[in-house]
């Protein structure tokens, strides 16, 4: 008797072990210039100061307290990383810390259009437009101060954990055809946002519809034994929302294409561009329905501004998009002076507390081998939390990230290398990390495009105290997930717009 062996899952290794930078591990180029400034200044009051004890307090002092600045942890940070948030922070509170919405005192024109007004800060300016897709229209948003355009659509959950470990790794593998397909296309879309909403739904829903349409005239034994498994199962009650947010960047190429299709249709230039992300879009949702992911519904102004709205004041539908139009998607009041939390309110909300958000990102991936559902304990393991979880991928052609692959792999040999001759120990994440770049490169080599990852995550509550233990449940999860979160104080009111349907986040 023989049997067959099990054939081994594939893992994905997502995170860098020890991440590099241009000098040194895991340094930004501003840090590095402050060490070097430190030191110079050092070494010219040396060479200015004539007085011993002054000259050896300065040679010495400067570089130290660059030094301390760049490598000292300060409130969970170092205080070169908190220079720049406690800076906007104080010139946020000085001028648009709290946003009240003039959407009521707007009016309308004569001709029927509504007059604009500006949405809160940390969004920008944003011109919006609408396109035809299919039956439907699709809005589209010029983000001017990023220079990018966005569209969203509504797709339905893959379901990963209602399906067997073959079908799951094959439904990988068709999304990953698709990422490869946008990013060695020669299309425009350069990034793409994945966005899982998480709600509280209402827990007797099923309970109000047998209510309703059951039959009263069904035997008695069979409702009995009916209303005996209704009342074991939870009464918690989510309801799950995926989203994909598409992305262009404003480059010469899509400013002449938008100009073309502009003048074939008779239509403005910006009007163009709504065109040229819709067709992008036609093209998307056609490699979404093979990679067995069905797509919904596109999101038309109306839908866009209820999503958003919702975003702000989750006691909104979503699906309740009567009288929802592009400035009524903004809350009444936004308060960004509290600096562990952002605070919004909406004019229908059903009491007069404020909402609190508080956004996290992703500071650490897995740097363990992980499968297909390691997010499934933040996405659906975590009842009784209203989340927003965004991943925004940057997406790069297969030769640009495999050059990439090359400069990293053989900086690595090189200080292997170096590590050899000088008979230093060979240290373990270093081991792990070669290994993910062969991996990487194997991949890249087969076709496969290049990813740039980032992650947020948005909680929101009704009450301070019950977002301080939402944000502690995020973080158990966050933690079962492989994942080290690292909650963005006194500037949530910028990150909290990365989790919204913009596809921001990311530097290019």
């Amino acid at each position: 008797m023989t049997t067959q062996p099990i054939a081994q899952r594939r893992t994905y290794l997502i995170g860098k072990a020890r991440p590099n930078a241009i000098v040194g591990k895991n340094r930004q180029t501003g840090e590095i210039a402050l060490l070097v400034i430190g030191a110079f200044i050092g070494m010219v009051w040396g060479l200015a100061i004539t007085i011993l004890p002054l000259r050896i307090a300065g040679l010495v002092g400067f570089p130290v307290l660059a030094f301390a600045a760049v490598f000292m942890p300060y409130r969970g940070r170092t205080f070169y990383r908190w220079f720049e948030i406690n800076r906007t922070y104080r010139r946020t509170l000085r001028s648009s810390a709290v946003y009240r919405s003039a959407a009521s005192e707007a009016g309308i024109s004569l001709d029927g259009r509504e007059v604009e007004i500006g949405p809160p800060p940390g969004i920008g300016q944003i011109s919006w437009l609408a396109a035809p897709f299919g039956p439907d229209e699709i809005a589209v948003l010029l983000h001017l101060d990023r220079r990018t355009v966005t569209a969203a659509i509504e797709i339905e959950g893959p379901g990963v954990g209602l399906r067997d470990s073959e079908d799951q790794e094959a439904l990988v593998e068709r999304f990953g055809t698709l990422l490869k397909h946008v990013a060695n296309g020669d299309g425009f879309v350069t990034r793409l946002q994945m966005l899982a909403r998480t709600l509280p739904a209402d827990p007797d829903a099923h309970a109000k519809d047998v209510a309703q349409r059951g039959d009263n005239n069904a035997p008695a034994w069979l409702q009995t034994s009916y209303d005996q498994l209704q009342s074991m199962v939870s009464t918690s009650s989510e309801q799950h929302r995926a989203y994909l947010v598409a992305c262009m960047h404003y480059t010469r190429d899509l400013a002449a294409e938008a100009h073309a299709m502009a003048k074939a249709t008779g239509h403005s230039r910006d009007e163009g561009l709504a065109i040229v992300m819709a067709r992008e879009l036609n093209d998307i949702c056609a490699r979404l329905t093979e990679a067995d992911i069905r797509v919904r519904q596109p999101l038309g102004q109306a839908r866009l501004a209820s999503l958003l709205h919702s975003m702000y004041d989750p006691d909104h539908p979503i699906d309740h998009i009567q009288a929802m139009t592009r400035r009524n998607a903004w809350p009444a009041e936004l308060d960004a002076t509290q600096p562990t939390y952002l605070q919004a309110k909406t004019r229908e909300s059903a009491t007069r507390a404020p909402w609190c958000h508080a956004t996290a990102w992703v500071k650490e991936w897995p740097l363990t081998p992980v499968g297909v559902n390691f997010l499934a304990p933040l996405l659906v393991h975590t009842p009784d939390v209203i989340r927003t979880v965004a991943v925004t991928m940057d997406l790069e052609p297969t030769d640009v990230a495999i050059e990439r692959m090359l400069t990293e792999k053989t900086n690595d040999d090189a200080e292997a290398s170096r590590a050899a001759k000088m008979n230093r120990v060979v240290d373990p994440r270093d081991v792990a990390h070669h290994t993910r770049v062969d991996q990487r490169g194997e991949d890249l080599a087969s076709g496969a495009a290049g990813v740039n990852l980032v992650g947020y995550i948005t909680v929101s509550a009704r009450s301070p105290e019950a977002l301080a233990r939402d944000k502690r449940t995020i973080r158990a999860s966050a933690g079962k997930s492989y994942l080290k979160l690292e909650w963005c104080d006194r500037e949530h009111h910028r990150a909290f717009v990365n989790t919204l349907p913009f596809a921001t986040g990311i530097r290019r």
